[in-house]
């Protein structure tokens, strides 16, 4: 009789959920080398090393599909905070934020307009295309996957910096020709962030124009749309025709109605037309009612951004913008909205983190306009990096989206990490707790959610959304992306005002065949790939 063979790894006695939404089962999981050797009955695989996981989940590794963490990876690689909640692949460029391609024109500008991106770290950008970026990341070595967008706010930066006119047909070509030239080097879509400077100064054929690059070559198109108040339809509505005209799929990015928005049925209308859409078209959220946003979206006009930062700190510092700041702003504020606006960085030396805008105003005796600038003023250079978390959902409408099966589940933060120059940076909550938040308290706690369809949402659906032919589901020959996590334990201590917190119940993590987290700890490892080669 044969000897059983023996692979690298068996994950024995645990409970499998695959990823594609059927019940879970009792089974073993054998590993070698990047890949899924075999799923069979317990106790029926041998291994040259075993791992007993009696009474946990084992599943495929979670796809954060809407990341900022572009430049943070290109800090610290190892991406601590995402391999503790069992992230294995980030999706970055999101929100028509990007680092690549950097252009004469745009090199000044791309550290103004991204998360996280302090001067200190200036000599971390070492690239100028998209496939030196790619490059250079590889290079340093990575502890996840990394699959980028590219970012229609980069591409526009490149040609034509913050200006707000309509581009020259030779613009709108060369934006498309790099478009290309990212997909062709690992790019997985195009992201664009339509609030957002320079984006919201593209109309919608210019962006048919940049993603039909993306269309041809079986891309996604990742919007952060226009509007999500009172014209929530219509900016779903060009997003669906951008998709529809260029063949992309489609995301629509945190795609829930913004609480100042008085017409909750809009919302459902919105999403009805996204569900008709001609490609596939899916939505996404983050399980928590704060979200992220940089201060400078607020309150520094376009007619100011297309300068270099020192130039433009200088002006931030000029009391004489206060008369510029948008007045809906302005309005929010006075509203209440102060109390509820928390700084995850400050810009600076961290000292004003988890504090909000309207304990600021009282301590420092200022009207909330002046503190935001005062703010910014001392992050100076730094400013894109002040970031406040603000209440962006209604919980009401936070739960109607987690229970729709369509709405994949995200974080929309970046990669931190507890030492290194990245200990104490964070963007959300979404940065050390999405995944535990989201199978803590909506699965088990509050069992909003079945946890095989949360499992889908954070695994085998956003694999294809993104085109993913070997990840996603844990199935022999699909690459050996793999969580552990005690479902009785598993959870997050985040808070709107407290952003870094080890998450608990997350035992080990596999990425690519090779321990990220083993036993709870960090291993260290950089066994992530990066870019997309189909086939």
């Amino acid at each position: 009789m044969a000897e059983p063979r023996h692979h690298d790894l068996v994950l024995t006695g645990g409970t499998v959920i695959d990823g594609r939404g059927g019940p879970a089962v009792v089974a073993d999981v054998a590993v070698d080398g990047d890949r899924i050797a075999a799923v069979g009955a317990p106790g029926a695989l041998a291994g040259r090393r075993t791992l007993v996981v009696t009474g946990k989940v084992v599943s495929p590794g979670f796809i954060d599909i809407h990341s900022h963490a572009d430049f943070t990876l290109a800090v610290d690689g190892r991406a601590q905070s995402s391999v503790a909640q069992g992230i294995t692949t980030v999706v970055t460029g999101n929100c028509g934020h990007g680092v690549a391609p950097v252009t004469d024109r745009s090199a000044p500008l791309v550290p103004t307009n991204i998360p996280g991106w302090r001067a200190e770290w200036d000599d971390r950008q070492t690239w100028s295309t998209f496939a030196d970026y790619l490059d250079a990341l590889r290079g340093q070595g990575v502890g996840v996957n990394v699959l980028p967008l590219v970012a229609h706010g980069a591409l526009r930066l490149a040609v034509a910096g913050f200006e707000t006119r309509a581009l020259r047909r030779a613009e709108l070509d060369r934006m498309r020709a790099m478009a290309a030239e990212a997909m062709d080097a690992g790019a997985v879509g195009l992201s664009t962030g339509l609030e957002y400077a320079p984006g919201l100064a593209a109309d919608t054929n210019e962006l048919i124009t940049v993603a039909g690059a993306v269309g041809e070559r079986a891309g996604l198109y990742a919007s952060h749309c226009r509007n999500r108040t009172d014209r929530i339809v219509e900016a779903a509505q060009e997003a669906v025709t951008v998709a529809g005209r260029t063949g992309c799929r489609l995301q629509l990015s945190h795609f829930v109605r913004r609480p100042t928005a008085a017409d909750r049925s809009l919302f459902h209308r919105a999403v009805d037309v996204v569900r008709a859409g001609p490609t596939r078209s899916r939505l996404d959220v983050f399980p928590f009612p704060h979200g992220p946003t940089p201060l400078p979206t607020f309150v520094v006009p376009m007619s100011i951004r297309d300068a270099p930062r020192r130039e433009v700190a200088r002006r931030l510092a000029d009391r004489s913008l206060l008369d510029e700041l948008d007045q809906r702003f302005v309005d929010a504020l006075a509203g209440g909205v102060a109390a509820t606006c928390f700084l995850a960085s400050d810009g600076g030396d961290g000292s004003l983190v988890g504090r909000s805008l309207g304990d600021l105003a009282g301590e420092w005796d200022l009207s909330l306009p002046e503190v935001v600038l005062e703010v910014l003023r001392r992050a100076d250079v730094d400013f894109y990096d002040a970031v406040v978390v603000e209440r962006v959902f209604d919980d009401a409408d936070l739960r109607w989206a987690l229970l729709q099966p369509d709405f994949l589940v995200m974080g929309d933060g970046l990669t931190g990490a507890l030492d290194g120059p990245l200990a104490g940076h964070a963007m959300c909550a979404s940065d050390w707790g999405y995944a535990p938040q989201m199978l803590g308290r909506f699965v088990r706690d509050e069992r909003l959610v079945p946890i095989e369809q949360a499992v889908a949402r954070m695994t085998a659906e956003p694999a294809a959304q993104l085109g993913l032919a070997d990840r996603g589901v844990l199935v022999a020959g699909y690459r050996a992306d793999i969580v552990v996590f005690d479902p009785a334990r598993v959870g997050t201590a985040v808070r709107e005002d407290a952003l870094i917190s080890m998450p608990a119940g997350i035992d080990e993590v596999l990425v690519n065949g090779a321990a990220v987290v083993s036993a709870g700890r960090f291993t260290g490892a950089l066994p992530g790939t990066v870019g997309h080669r189909p086939g």
